[in-house]
């Protein structure tokens, strides 16, 4: 079965005569570029049957020539795309399906019903200059660039992309010539998670691909704790990527999120499996370099759509308020456009790039003792028991002195909690599906309690951004005091209701010590 495995960039229209003339390219390549036009007609139901299968069906016309591809759904994760790809010479520009061999394909597109119901859905038209490449370690990259549109009636959007596919050696090169490349231009390049085909489905439909949030990790009892932490890590970068389009995109702040959570899932993974990891500082410096472009906007967006929505709920009529939160909305924004900013950016790209590069050098050292800590040889069955039991009593420890805890000690608390339930949900395929969910959702009800916490500690940090001439007039001035006086309150509420919740978290079994 042909399996496609390409990395995608996405580049300013303006960069085509740059690229042409690279040096980097030049020195790389091992053929003459070669220069072509592309119509693309993608094919669906009305209902778009083959997308909800994961499927994509299209003509391509190149030259006086038409080639049928099928494409179904594979693994996407830092712009790298891995999928099975079926591609066919047909004489006209007709589908046909009497040369499928996949028993599968031939169900679904063999399916009267179906057959007769595809039309096209979208079409792609670019012009493609490509080059074969070759790496020091001999893996063959074909590189496209891609300078076009795609179509939906009378609706166009341009793009312009490199797609670098791998030929023949190691996906890893890919990632190699990515950063190579993003190093050698002047202006960013942005790994694409998305392919034409799904840009195409956007336009068609008008809607998003849906915010991604986290997937199990499937484990086995038997795995040496660097494969652990690899498959993990990627889970998360995984995440961390797949939400990038709909940030950029700016029309929902659960895509923003769920970024987050991926950061707080991958940092908690590089503490989780601190003593089997080396030479990791780099990485986990860019990291929160990362987290703090990303968490005022964050922020931001749960103080006015979650907090200050609130109390407008029940001072409606307040001038005061309605006027505060305009004020809020546009600091909302403007801290959102940074962290648009920060992705688009150059040291961004770097960082995905350098982790992907990372964790292919942990894995291929993993085998040479000399470059692992004694601990990575750990079986993971030993070690996962010691690691939730000590981040479970630390819990315990702390929540019994809840009186004494100040702002800043149940934000810790707080930390605690979350690293202790992405432990859990990073090792759950170990143990009774069960007792994993009834623990993790006691954990979740902690840190819900104290988010909720940590926001109102927050509301007055950022009520102080506020530029004073905004709040000098009287009206403004009550607002204020209005948010402050109901967060103060709220506050109190929190604490009382984290005393509740805690008490039978202290009776909750390590069902994972008899593991």
């Amino acid at each position: 079965m042909p399996k496609e495995i390409e990395l995608k960039l996405t580049l300013p229209a303006n960069c085509i005569k740059y690229l042409h003339h690279l040096p980097l390219l030049d020195a790389l390549s091992i053929s003459k570029p070669a220069k072509q036009k592309l119509h693309t007609i993608y094919y669906d139901t009305p209902d778009l049957a083959l997308k909800k299968q994961h499927c994509a069906l299209r003509l391509r016309r190149i030259g006086k020539h038409w080639i049928q591809t099928i494409k179904t759904e594979g693994s996407v994760a830092s712009g790298l795309h891995e999928r099975d790809e079926w591609e066919v010479a047909v004489t006209t520009n007709q589908l046909d399906f009497t040369q499928l061999s996949d028993p599968k394909l031939i169900k679904l597109l063999s399916h009267s019903n179906l057959s007769k119901q595809l039309q096209q859905i979208f079409i792609t038209e670019f012009t493609r200059y490509t080059r074969i490449l070759q790496m020091s370690d001999g893996s063959q990259i074909e590189f496209c660039l891609d300078h076009g549109k795609i179509s939906v009636d009378h609706t166009k959007e341009p793009f312009t992309e490199v797609e670098l596919e791998l030929k023949s050696g190691k996906p890893v090169q890919l990632f190699q010539l990515a950063l190579a490349l993003e190093q050698a231009l002047p202006f960013p390049v942005r790994l694409e998670n998305i392919s034409k085909a799904e840009r195409g489905y956007i336009l068609y439909t008008g809607q998003n691909i849906p915010p991604v949030k986290a997937l199990p990790v499937v484990l086995k009892a038997d795995m040496d704790l660097v494969t652990v932490f690899i498959l993990i890590a990627q889970n998360c970068l995984d995440q961390l990527t797949r939400n990038e389009h709909g940030v950029l995109a700016g029309n929902d702040i659960e895509y923003l999120h769920q970024m987050r959570v991926a950061l707080r899932r991958l940092r908690s993974a590089f503490d989780v499996f601190s003593t089997v990891i080396v030479n990791k500082a780099p990485i986990v410096h860019e990291l929160k370099w990362l987290t703090r472009q990303l968490n005022p906007a964050r922020n931001w967006d749960v103080f006015v759509t979650e907090q200050i929505s609130q109390i407008h709920h029940i001072f409606a009529k307040h001038a005061g308020i309605a006027a505060l939160i305009k004020t809020c909305e546009v600091l909302r924004k403007k801290h959102n456009k940074a962290a648009r900013n920060s992705i688009r950016s150059k040291r961004y790209t770097e960082l995905i790039l350098k982790l992907n590069l990372w964790l292919d050098e942990v894995l291929e050292y993993s085998t040479r003792s000399h470059s692992l800590k004694s601990t990575a040889k750990i079986a993971l069955s030993e070690f996962t028991g010691s690691l939730l039991t000590n981040h479970h009593q630390q819990i315990l420890r702390v929540g019994k002195e809840i009186e004494k805890l100040d702002a800043t000690s149940l934000h810790a608390l707080r930390i605690s909690i979350k690293k202790q339930r992405y432990a859990m949900e990073f090792l759950q395929t170990l143990y009774s599906p069960e007792k994993v969910k009834k623990y993790i959702r006691s954990l979740s009800e902690l840190q819900d309690i104290l988010g909720a916490i940590n926001d109102s500690a927050n509301t007055q940090k950022l009520l102080e951004e506020i530029p004073s001439s905004k709040t000098k007039a009287l009206m403004s001035r009550e607002a204020i005091g209005i948010i402050v006086g109901w967060n103060r309150l709220h506050l109190e509420q929190k604490k009382a209701e984290l005393k509740r919740t805690l008490l039978p978290f202290y009776d909750t079994p390590l069902f994972w010590e008899v593991y």
